[in-house]
Order: structure tokens, then C-alpha cells, then sequence
């Protein structure tokens, strides 16, 4: 169930979680009123923040120019009506001379003076709208820089509670789109929410002057709309919630799906993944065009009702001025003045949405921020711990499981000792290391450091005093050097570059790194450099001990490695012990031997502890998990594995879900996309061509049909203006023709605003939800290849995708309907004046021509200017890279280096924002001044023809007020402009990936395998390293049924090799053949779907156990098929365990569950398929030792009848297979079964000799 977001005390504004709770009588009203409709709920489950809480973290100086600008916003605001005023004010001059103006020196000299008003007040407009506009942006900008590191810096923050039940994917969607959100609300549309108040109220102090009784028959007007808008908001806020989550959850899809490509490929998931998307996306389509309606529907009523109170305004404003009870001016000011008010508070609609959504968005921001921790000043020189732990009786279970996981664990290590943590997968050891790291809280017992209790010692100074090597190391984007200080200053004996130097040492890393052309300034990242699996864990190392830490954990350290590597590593490891407490997790016991006291842990308390020679003679669990791994050979003296490779011999190791480190990290140099010349002259426009034509042209003609309302409004001046020339007599039949005129408008303008804004939902959503689909299928059918390259690193494309999909929205929802209205009436008014009088009209068409060539000038600035800026900007990826490491960066306590690194992101794209911002800001000044300018030239014109008697004043009138109305479309139209520019750079970033030719999936996809297949001279190099061979000449067999096994250093092609079978490859040279068949003649998804793969590090996604392992599957199995295919896979019995049991969620990366757990889970994946041949890619090495032999017999039943292809650096697992190829620099060096290799006494017997447990 999702938490309830932050809520917002009415009176006192703090923020505080709350349950539901009925809404009083008085927030009711005063919410519908200030249209808060979303606080006008009977039952508030939660509540947006207080627009005052949108300003929560702005610094004085963003409070100052928010203030200044907001007060130019409403001067602004206040300037606006007076174009009524003035054009009102020409109006009366001339129906005061009457059939005198032709001619009449005194009449000219009177507009001209108006006309020095106009000039003015242009003039104003101009540099109030341009100062306004400014500051607003830079504040706004500036803040939600802020607000991103706030977010960011309260995600590495949060508890591992909270984390554990959130995707990155999800944390990643929160920040973007909602950080979006905030922003859109923020600026100019808070401006332009002000600016329509202003204006109305200064439109009712005008209108009052002028004439007091119109004014009093329109008064009501405002409370009326208000209530509409407030009824909109109420019936939209819960469908706006329900949407942004079902948005963030297909955000999340994104991530997970693309983020691990492979496995989904593999599984032939990306059907399945697509149809989760699409899921998502049509909940949140239905939604979207829920609250379309509803905002149209309510906005359609708002404009009826101010068309309704006009007419009852005229009916007592018309016969006044025949009785002499006021002048005919000071109705036509104060009519036009508090129409032309309320009709822009009646534009301020869509903005007051868009502060709603903003207020939301906030809400589930600080409501992040809100759970985190409150933030810790961490000493770069922090206090050294001893490094002796007591666990005395401990008790825990995770707050979403009810099973405990440790039932009084007890166990103890002295300072500098070395102790050990066996045991079967899921029995609680890594869940000690996230005790004693202080991520989660025991539940009873007692935990001591140093004699201290755990919880008196500060997190950070515990963590600066901990190093943890795991089993996958994490590397983070930048250099080998950036990688081991992660900002951290050394303070002890000797310099910085010293101790790097001593750690790297240690760590046995100096010997690669110095082959390295940059050294330790080696970048790390895409299209800089690729490390093998031993190279990585051993800069982890140095990592973990630059600090010089009290306590060593090694957390399945050298469990992914081979041998050579192992060993390497292990030296490593010893070396770093020394000195320092260490505490060892491992499954494979040959690293254990050493230890002063092993720990057997079993269902959460120690079973047996000692040495290993005890634990070996007890003849106990210890000893029979040992017995499992032995490979029993003679005792020989263990021999000497060779040197690391040089650099240039590594490989990229394909795994299920490549690192981070070249999947994600971007070379602080080479950090722009490319986008191809055809691709870049793509526009936002492309959207019509996506289906949904009916709608679109249903959206585009009631939209421009709603474009008639200003020409029709101007010639109901026209008859206002002779029902007010019109003798006592003549002027009840104009006037009743106005009415029902107005009446007839009000409807129609109901019905084409609800119209355009309902099919521009339904087309935007349908549209929107068919081009991501589109795209994520595209990616997904991608070869591996493609995400080699970095411009098109997973990463980028999740970033991508999720950060511009909503952009790209804007070429078709209201926003395009705002400005098909807003260009219809322009044109429409434009024609209008030139039928009038055509030298006016070509005059009012100069202008607009000059107008729109500099607008365009600075639309092409601007474009120019948000291309670098989303090109050059880094944040994205590093927010994603935090946000997927989290856990990482918090256990080292380096939480600062991080949000400098992010903030420093943020600070390199500064200058472009500003451009854009500055180039912004004249664009709304212009566009705001358009009405005064425009107005002023047409006005000036008509004013020299009425004096030569060329033009009546009626006709001028019009024709003055139709220009000036041109002026206002492009007001009304700006707000459109930078959504608009968004939507076509989101639109040149998204089509590349639209644009992507489909893959052709040709061959025979009907064919049935029996598992035999031959690898014959087979050549391949990695598309970004094509001057280095993985696989050479590479040969290798398997006849149907048969297991065989591929051995060899890390890097040697073993996994190079599988990928290539699973044609996420295509190999350069040689033949992969299948039952005699090219494995290319035979369709991806059937070779797929008969052959199943298990890799080293399982990956799976958000949702039940069920759904992981049927991923991809066809639709003819059972839940009695999945139950089958978790017994072999040893799964059964933890699943049955669990609260939920086959519908538990398994959480983001499978988190809910432990790394063998995972495994079983992934091998079950495998065998529901029924495959007829198995990859095997250390299908076992998050297994304990008894896990390994169940699942191992599992494995080995299940691959009776299929052919089995296994790699494994835990040399027991493959004894008994038919045949094992040793694979050194991508060809094979030895073949044979295990005796038949021992005998030979080659390479696979010092890896044998190496590993085994009963050497002396």
C-alpha cells in the first residue's frame, strides 16, 4: 500500500503524516474558493502542500527575486486592462463628437493623447514583464536545483527500510518528474496565476469608477468563477494523485527493464515488460482523459457564466446612459474592463492546475525528505575505534517480513582477530553486516563495539571505521584515484598520494593500474576503459582500507572470481587484514580456512563454532558442507597462479546485468549524444502521424472553431456600440440581438472548450502511451551491442526515456490547444481588419511579420541554447547513479562527496540555463507588450482615416480593438512557447530511439531442438574494442543431452561464448550451429525460448515470485508448473515460508529476498521453460554448500535429456560433467573430463589443487 503523502496543517503549515480525516465545514469552503478542490474532500487521504511550502527551501536572495517578481507580475497585471480602458476612452471621444470628428482638429488631438498612453504603458509592460519573467525563472531555476539536492541528499539519507521497499527506477521518477512538476508550477505560471489576479481586481476598481451600477451587476461574477474553478480542482486532485503514480510505477518499469536488457532477452521478456508498461500507461491514458474532460467541462462553465452576467450588466448599463444617467464611455470601460479581467482569471485555469500539480509533486518530495534522517556533520578526521564486536542474544526480522530472521545470535570477535560467518543462504549473515552497520535496528539483544552499545556510537563514525568488500564491486564513474578517496582526505601518517599509493599496493592493484596509459587517472566509464572481475574487486579493496578502518568485512569477496583471480584477490585480502579486525561471509569454505573462529549460523542462531580443523573433526553442518565442496585430490603443494593479464588481454565480461561502472558512468569529456542530422530536424509535430487522427482533427477543429469567439466578441462591440449610438428609440432591438448573440457564444464556447480539452486527453494520452511503447519495444529488441556504445548506454536511454517522455506531451494536450485557439483568433482578427480596411489590416499584417521574425530569431537562440543544456548536463545520470548505489555510498559514509558531485553537475549547465532563461524572458516580454503595440499602431492609423473622413469611428473602434486582439492571442499563447521548445528537443531525443529500424527476426521459428550444437573456428571482438579478440578460433561440441563445462580465468571468453549461443552477439568468423543448423537461421525468440540461462548475478524484477519466474513463458503454464519448477530449483520450502508465499513481491531487484534465495529463484525461471539446452553461468555461486548440492542434483536432473553448457569457478559443481573445455585468450588449451584433465596434470589441475579443502 503506498504511504500517504505529506500532508500540510492548515493553521500552522507544518508538515506531518496524517491518516484520513474528515475536512471541516470551513477548509471546505474557504478550499473551494481558493480553488483547493482537492482539500474540499470528504475524506482526505492526503493533502498537497500550501503554495506558501512550494518556497520551503529558497534562500533569502531566491525569496527576494520571487518577491520582486511576483510584484512585477501583478504590475503587470494591473497595466493589462487599461488597453480596455484606453481603446474605451477612444470609444467616447468619438461618440461624444458624433458626425464632428471628421475633420476636427480638437477629436485628433485627444486620441493622439490616449495614443501617448499606449506608447507608455507598452513601455512599462515591457520592462515590468521582462524583469518579472527574469527573476522569476532564476529563482525558480535556482530553487529547484536546490530541490533536486535536497531530494537527492534525503534519499542517501533514508532509512534501509524505506529503501528497500522503493526502486531506483521509482526514487529516479520521483525526482524527475516530480522536481518537473514543481517547476512548471513555479516561475512564470505563478506569474501568470498572480497577473490574472491583478487584473481582475484592478478591472472591478476601474470598472467601479467608471460606472458603479455595471460594476455591481458583475461583482458577483467573481465569487461565481471561483467556485467553478475550486469544484475543478476538487473533482481532478484524487485523479492527478492516482496518475503520478501510475506514471512513477511505469517509470520504474523503464528503469528495471532496460537496466537489465539482457536478462529480459534471455527470458524473451520484452512482450511481457512492454505489456507491464502498457498496463501502467493505459491506467494512467483513462486518467488523463478523466481529468481533461473535467478541466474543460468546468472551464467551458466558467466563460458561459461571465457571458451570462455580461448580458444582465448591459441591460441596466444601455438604458442608463439613454436616460442620462451616465455616459456611453464609461459603460463601454466598464464593461470591457471587468470582462477582459475575468476572462483572463478564467485563462489562469489551466496554471492553477498547474500549481495543483505542483503542490502535489511537492508533497511527495518533502515527504521524502521528511523520512530522512536529519543531516550529520561528518568529520573528516573521526575517531578510531578498537574493532571488537559482541552480538549477545540478538534478535531481528525485517519490518515487511513476520518471520524473525535472528533468533539470539550470539557470536563475538576480538580486535585484529579474524573470524568467519558460514552458513546456508537466507540464515541471517549479511543481515549481521547490515546490523552492525546500523541500517537496520535489532529488535532485542545487544550489539557492542568497544564495549559501547551500538546504538550510543554515532552511524558515521561507525562507518568510517568499517571497509566492505561484496561480491559485486561497485565502481563509480570517474578515476581509479576518484574511485578509491571518494572525496575523503587521508589524515594520517605520510601524503594523500602516499597512501594511495600503499593501498593500492595492498590490494596487489599497482601491477595492472601502472600498465594503464593514464594511471590512476584512468577514467572509469563508458568508451573509457573495462576492468575484469578481479581488476575491479581489487581496486574495491583499496577502496575499503584508504581510510585505514577498524573492522574488515569481506562479504562474499572472491566468490565471482576464478581462480588466478581468486587467488590474487585472496593475497590481497590477507594482506589488508592485517592489523585490523576482519569478519569473512563466504559459501565457498576454501577461503575461511584461515580464520581464528568460524561461525556456522543456522535458522538465525550459531550451531557450531571453532576453528576449521575443529569444525571438521565435530563431523557436523560445517563439516558437511565442507565434504560438498572438496574435490579430494593428492596433496600437492598448491601452485603458483600467474600474473593478472596486462590491461589490453581483459575482456568485457558479459553478464546478465553489466556494472554500473559500464552500463551507467559517463567520461567527464565525452559526455554529449550524438543525434544524427536526419534525426535532429524532428519536431514535436511527428506526434499527428501516430494514429488517433480522429481525435486529433476533432481536437484541431473544435479548437479553432473556439477561434471565432474574438471576432464574434468584436462585432458584439460593433452592436453595443450602435445600441449605444442609437436613439432612446431604436437601441431595445440592438441590445436584445446582443443578448441573445451572447447567449448563443456563451453555449458554443462551452461546448468547444470541453470538446478540445476532452479529445486533445484522449489523443495526447493515446498517443503518448503508443510512442513510449514503441520506443521501449524498440530498445528491448536492441542486440547487445547496441548498448556497447556510450550515447546509448543504458543509462542514457533510461534518462531519456523517462526524463523527456513528459515533455514531449506538450506538441498535443490543452497546451496544444491553447495555441491552435490563440492562432485561429489571431488570424481571424487579422482577416477581420483587412476586409474592414484593408490599409489597416496590411499595416496590423506588417507588424505581426516583424513581430514573428523576432520572435523567431530568439526561438532559434533558444532552441539552440536547450539543446546544449540537455545535451551538456549531467544530472540525470548522476542522480541515477546515486540512486542506484545508495546502499554503497551510505556504508562508506562518503554521502558528502556525492551531493558536491551532483551540485557540481547541476553548477556546469549554469550558464546555458541562464541564456535560456534571459532569451525566455524577452520572448514573454514582447508577447505581453504585443496588445499595447499593436493596439497603438492600429489606432494611430484609423484615427488620420477618420479625420479625412475615409472611416466612421464604428469601423475604427473595431478594427482597433480586432488588432489589438491580435496583440492578446499572442499573450494568451505565450505560456505555450517554452513548453513548446521542451517538446521539440524532447522530440529530437526521443525519435532516435522511435527511428531505430526494427530487428529482423528472420529464420525458422517453428524449428524444434534436441540440444546439439557445435562452436567451430569461431572469431569475435567486442564492438568497442574490435583491435581485441575474445574468442579465437574457438571450438567447441556437445551432442544432445550432454553437460559440459567451459573453465578459464576471468575474461578468457567463457561468458563472451554464452552470449554468443543466446545471439546477443554476432560472432565476426566461424560457425555456431545448432542440430546441424546455423543458429542464425533459426529465429531469436525460438532459439530463446528452448534455451534457458542462468547467470552469475540474478536479476529479478518488481513484482511476485510467480510473474519473475513465468517471465517471457507462453500461456499455457501453471501455477502447478511454477510450483514444479521451484521444487528442483530447492525453492519450495523458503517460498512456503513466506507471508504471501508464491504472490509475495519480491521488491526492487529482488531485495525482499537473500542472494540465494534469488539464485533458486532464477534457476526455477530457467526450468519452468522446460529448456532443451541450459546455461549454466555460475548457476551456483551464491549457494551455500548444502544449497549448491541440492540445487546442483536439481540442476543435474533437470539436465537430463537437454543439453547442459556450465561455467563455474567453484570447480565441484562441474566434476561430473561429460566433458570441460579450459578456454585461455578465447581458444581452448585443454579437453576432457575432470580425471582425464587431472591426470594431465595441465591448467585445470592447479585450479583443481588450488581450491581444494583437504590440502594440508
Amino acid at each position: 500500500m503506498e504511504e500517504p503523502f505529506c500532508s500540510v496543517n492548515l493553521l500552522d503549515g507544518k508538515t506531518k503524516a496524517m491518516g484520513k480525516r474528515k475536512a471541516s465545514w470551513s477548509e471546505r469552503f474557504v478550499a473551494a474558493l481558493l480553488c483547493k478542490g482537492d482539500l474540499a474532500d470528504e475524506e482526505l487521504d492526503a493533502e498537497p502542500c500550501s503554495t506558501s511550502k512550494l518556497f520551503r527551501f529558497a534562500s533569502r536572495w531566491e525569496k527576494f527575486f520571487f518577491t520582486i517578481g511576483i510584484l512585477c507580475a501583478a504590475l503587470s497585471g494591473v497595466l493589462m486592462p487599461l488597453n480596455t480602458v484606453f481603446s474605451g476612452m477612444v470609444a467616447d471621444v468619438y461618440l461624444k463628437a458624433g458626425n464632428s470628428a471628421e475633420g476636427d482638429d480638437s477629436v485628433l488631438d485627444s486620441v493622439f493623447v490616449i495614443l501617448y498612453l499606449y506608447a507608455g504603458t507598452a513601455a512599462l509592460q515591457f520592462i515590468f514583464s521582462l524583469i518579472q519573467q527574469y527573476l522569476l525563472l532564476s529563482a525558480t531555476n535556482s530553487l529547484v536545483n536546490k530541490l533536486r539536492c535536497e531530494f537527492v541528499s534525503a534519499v542517501l539519507r533514508t532509512e534501509a527500510s524505506i529503501l528497500d521497499a522503493t526502486s531506483a527506477g521509482k526514487m529516479s521518477s520521483l525526482l524527475n518528474e516530480n522536481v518537473d512538476k514543481v517547476k512548471d508550477g513555479l516561475g512564470e505560471k505563478i506569474a501568470l496565476v498572480v497577473r490574472g489576479m491583478g487584473m481582475f481586481l484592478l478591472s472591478i476598481g476601474l470598472s467601479f469608477f467608471y460606472n458603479w451600477k455595471v460594476t455591481l451587476c458583475l461583482v458577483p461574477l467573481g465569487p461565481a468563477c471561483a467556485v467553478v474553478m475550486g469544484l475543478m480542482g476538487k473533482y481532478t486532485s484524487s485523479s492527478l494523485k492516482e496518475q503520478m503514480d501510475s506514471s512513477t510505477t511505469a517509470a520504474a518499469i523503464v528503469e528495471e527493464s532496460i537496466m537489465n536488457v539482457k536478462t529480459v532477452a534471455a527470458c524473451n521478456g520484452q512482450d511481457d515488460m512492454v505489456k507491464r508498461y502498457s498496463s501502467f500507461l493505459s491506467t494512467s491514458s483513462r486518467l488523463g482523459a478523466k481529468i481533461g474532460f473535467t478541466n474543460g467541462f468546468f472551464e467551458g462553465a466558467f466563460f458561459f457564466i461571465i457571458y451570462l452576467f455580461s448580458i444582465v450588466s448591459l441591460l441596466i448599463g444601455v438604458p442608463d446612459v439613454h436616460n442620462g444617467g451616465a455616459e456611453a464611455g464609461s459603460v463601454i470601460v466598464a464593461f470591457g474592463c471587468i470582462l477582459l479581467g475575468t476572462y483572463y482569471l478564467g485563462t489562469v485555469g489551466p496554471f492553477m492546475m498547474t500549481l495543483l500539480k505542483a503542490r502535489i509533486a511537492a508533497a511527495v518530495i518533502y515527504k521524502t525528505i521528511d523520512e530522512a534522517t536529519a543531516r550529520e556533520q561528518v568529520e573528516e578526521h573521526v575517531e578510531k575505534l578498537g574493532g571488537s564486536v559482541i552480538f549477545e542474544n540478538v534478535h531481528f526480522k525485517y519490518p515487511t517480513r513476520e518471520t524473525p530472521v535472528l533468533k539470539g545470535l550470539s557470536w563475538r570477535v576480538e580486535s585484529q582477530q579474524t573470524i568467519a560467518l558460514a552458513g546456508h543462504s537466507g540464515c541471517g549473515k549479511s543481515t549481521i553486516i547490515g546490523l552492525l552497520s546500523k541500517f537496520y535496528q535489532k529488535s532485542d539483544g545487544q550489539i557492542l563495539v568497544d564495549g559501547k552499545d551500538i546504538g550510543t556510537i554515532d552511524k558515521n563514525i561507525l562507518r568510517r571505521n568499517i571497509g566492505v568488500v561484496s561480491q559485486e564491486p561497485c565502481l563509480f564513474n570517474g578515476t581509479i584515484r576518484e574511485n578509491i578517496t571518494l572525496g575523503r582526505k587521508w589524515r594520517g601518517e605520510g601524503t594523500e598520494d602516499e597512501r594511495i599509493k600503499k593501498v593500492i599496493d595492498i590490494a596487489q592493484a599497482a601491477h595492472f593500474i601502472e600498465k594503464l596509459e593514464y594511471g590512476l587517472f584512468t577514467k572509469l566509464g563508458d568508451g573509457a576503459i573495462s576492468l575484469s572481475g578481479g581488476q575491479k574487486q581489487r581496486i574495491a579493496i583499496a577502496r575499503a582500507i584508504f581510510m585505514d578502518p577498524s573492522i574488515l568485512i569481506l562479504d562474499e569477496a572472491t566468490s565471482a572470481l576464478d581462480v588466478q583471480s581468486e587467488r590474487k584477490v585472496q593475497e590481497a585480502l590477507n594482506e589488508a587484514s592485517i592489523g585490523r579486525t576482519t569478519i569473512m561471509i563466504a559459501h565457498r569454505l576454501s577461503t575461511l580456512k584461515n580464520a581464528h573462529v568460524i561461525y556456522v549460523i543456522d535458522k538465525g542462531i550459531v550451531a557450531e563454532q571453532g576453528s576449521h580443523d575443529y569444525l571438521i573433526s565435530l563431523g557436523g553442518l560445517y563439516a558437511r558442507m565442507a565434504e560438498k565442496q572438496s574435490l579430494c585430490v593428492e596433496d600437492e603443494k598448491k601452485t603458483k597462479a600467474k600474473e593478472d593479464k596486462p590491461f589490453n588481454h581483459s575482456l568485457e565480461r558479459y553478464s546478465s546485468r553489466r556494472s554500473l561502472l559500464s552500463d551507467r558512468a559517463k567520461s567527464s569529456d565525452e559526455n554529449e549524444r550524438i543525434i544524427s542530422d536526419s534525426i535532429s530536424k524532428t519536431s514535436f509535430l511527428r506526434l499527428y502521424t501516430h494514429g488517433q487522427t480522429r481525435q486529433i482533427w476533432a481536437t484541431v477543429i473544435i479548437a479553432a472553431l473556439r477561434g471565432l469567439e474574438i471576432p464574434y466578441y468584436v462585432v458584439l462591440m460593433g452592436i453595443l456600440y450602435a445600441a449605444l449610438n442609437a436613439s432612446p428609440t431604436d437601441y431595445w432591438p440592438l441590445l436584445i440581438i446582443y443578448c441573445v448573440s451572447s447567449i448563443f457564444m456563451g453555449i458554443a464556447v462551452w461546448v468547444t472548450i470541453a470538446g478540445a480539452h476532452y479529445y486533445s486527453s484522449l489523443c495526447s494520452e493515446g498517443v503518448m502511451a503508443r510512442v513510449r511503447e514503441r520506443i521501449l519495444s524498440k530498445i528491448l529488441h536492441r542486440n547487445a551491442e547496441y548498448f556497447d556504445h556510450k550515447e546509448t548506454s543504458n543509462a542514457t536511454i533510461v534518462n531519456d526515456l523517462n526524463q523527456h517522455a513528459g515533455s514531449l506531451i506538450a506538441g498535443l494536450d490543452h497546451r496544444m490547444v491553447l495555441f491552435v485557439w490563440c492562432s485561429s483568433s489571431f488570424i481571424t482578427c487579422l482577416l477581420f481588419s483587412i476586409v474592414a480596411k484593408w490599409q489597416i489590416g496590411l499595416m496590423g499584417l506588417a507588424a505581426s511579420i516583424v513581430f514573428f521574425l523576432l520572435l523567431a530569431g530568439l526561438f532559434y537562440l533558444m532552441t539552440i541554447y536547450m539543446d546544449n543544456e540537455s545535451r551538456s548536463s549531467r544530472t540525470a545520470e548522476n542522480a541515477l547513479e546515486i540512486l542506484e548505489q545508495v546502499r554503497t555510498i551510505q556504508i562508506m559514509s562518503v554521502e558528502g562527496y556525492f551531493e558536491n558531485k551532483y551540485e557540481q553537475a547541476q553548477r556546469e549547465v549554469k550558464g546555458l540555463t541562464r541564456k535560456v532563461t534571459i532569451v525566455q524572458s524577452l520572448i514573454y516580454a514582447f508577447t505581453q507588450s504585443s496588445a499595447f503595440f499593436f493596439g497603438l499602431i492600429a489606432f494611430a492609423a484609423g484615427a488620420e482615416y477618420v479625420y479625412n473622413g475615409e472611416l466612421t469611428p464604428l469601423n475604427l473602434y473595431l478594427i482597433g480593438i480586432s488588432i489589438e486582439f491580435c496583440g492578446c492571442c499572442l499573450s494568451f499563447i505565450n505560456p505555450t512557447f517554452p513548453d513548446l521548445m521542451r517538446a521539440n528537443t524532447a522530440a529530437r531525443i526521443l525519435y532516435t530511439y522511435f527511428d531505430l529500424p526494427d530487428e529482423i527476426d528472420a529464420g525458422d521459428d517453428k524449428a524444434e531442438l534436441s540440444g546439439e550444437f557445435t562452436v567451430t573456428n569461431v572469431n569475435f571482438a567486442y564492438p568497442t574494442r574490435p583491435e581485441h579478440k575474445v574468442a579465437n578460433q574457438l571450438c567447441i561440441s556437445a551432442s544432445s543431452g550432454e553437460s559440459i563445462a567451459l573453465v578459464g580465468a576471468s575474461g578468457c571468453g567463457k561468458s563472451t561464448l554464452i552470449g554468443l549461443i543466446e545471439r546477443f552477439y554476432e560472432q565476426s568468423g566461424g560457425t555456431i550451429k545448432v542440430d546441424g543448423i546455423d543458429h542464425r537461421r533459426i529465429s531469436m525468440h525460438n532459439l530463446r525460448s528452448q534455451i534457458a540461462l542462468v547467470g552469475q548475478e540474478p536479476v529479478l524484477f518488481q513484482g511476485s515470485i510467480t510473474e519473475n519466474i513465468l517471465l517471457g513463458c507462453d500461456g499455457d503454464l501453471s501455477l502447478d508448473d511454477v510450483r514444479s519448477a521451484c521444487a528442483m530449483a530447492n525453492a519450495s520450502s523458503f517460498i512456503q515460508d513466506l507471508p504471501q508465499g508464491y504472490d509475495t513481491n519480491v521488491g526492487s531487484k529482488g531485495r525482499s529476498l537473500s542472494g540465494g534465495q534469488k539464485q533458486r529463484i532464477a534457476i526455477a525461471r530457467a526450468l519452468v521453460r522446460k529448456p532443451k539446452i541450459l546455461l549454466l553461468d555460475e548457476a551456483t555461486s551464491a549457494l551455500d554448500g548444502e544449497s549448491e548440492r541440492i540445487v546442483q542434483e536439481a540442476l543435474e536432473r533437470a539436465a537430463a535429456g537437454r543439453t547442459s553448457i556450465s561455467i563455474a569457478h567453484r570447480l565441484s559443481s562441474i566434476k561430473d560433467v561429460s566433458r570441460i573445455y579450459f578456454i585461455e585468450e578465447g581458444a581452448v588449451i585443454e579437453c576432457g573430463n575432470h580425471e582425464q584433465l587431472i591426470d594431465l596434470n595441465g591448467k585445470y589441475a592447479s585450479y583443481v589443487k588450488a581450491q581444494s579443502l583437504d590440502q594440508n
